[in-house]
């Protein structure tokens, strides 16, 4: 009797572990993962920009950031526009990216507060003057999906 209730536990076990929606399989838990995707649309709003060795105080800028379905993010101001097609997620919704283009150093990161809004920065290292711009703001708001 012993072993039958022994060879029934393990054939439940057994089918437990191989069933669809077993949260212990792993393979399934990636259906519900939140990326950079997630938060699609256009955010805009002013932010602040600096340079450093500084030229003087902090000015604002038109600023908008479009994340697409496709996992990229443009920056664009007025005289700007940078594409990030490789943003790394830290966590649900911190997103960082980093580049090289025409001779700088683009360092790019954003957090999401779940509610329509963002907050980022975005430093332009030149890397033949040594100066930097930075642009950055606490709040830019979900304007488009």
């Amino acid at each position: 009797m012993k072993t039958k209730i022994f060879i029934l536990f393990a054939v439940l076990i057994l089918v437990v572990s191989c069933a669809k929606d077993n949260p212990l399989n792993s393979s399934n838990n990636n259906n519900n993962q939140i990326t950079i995707a997630n938060y699609e649309g256009t955010y805009t709003e002013k932010a602040k920009y600096t340079t450093i060795p500084s030229a003087g105080p902090a000015t604002e800028e038109n600023v908008s950031l479009i994340v697409n379905k496709d996992s990229t993010v443009t920056f664009k101001t007025t005289s700007k526009e940078f594409t990030f097609n490789s943003v790394s997620k830290e966590d649900d919704k911190s997103y960082n990216s980093m580049k090289t283009e025409d001779g700088s150093t683009l360092i790019f990161s954003l957090i999401f507060d779940g509610n329509g809004n963002v907050n980022f920065s975005l430093i332009i290292q030149d890397n033949n003057t040594g100066t930097s711009e930075i642009y950055s703001s606490d709040k830019l708001t979900k304007t488009a999906s």
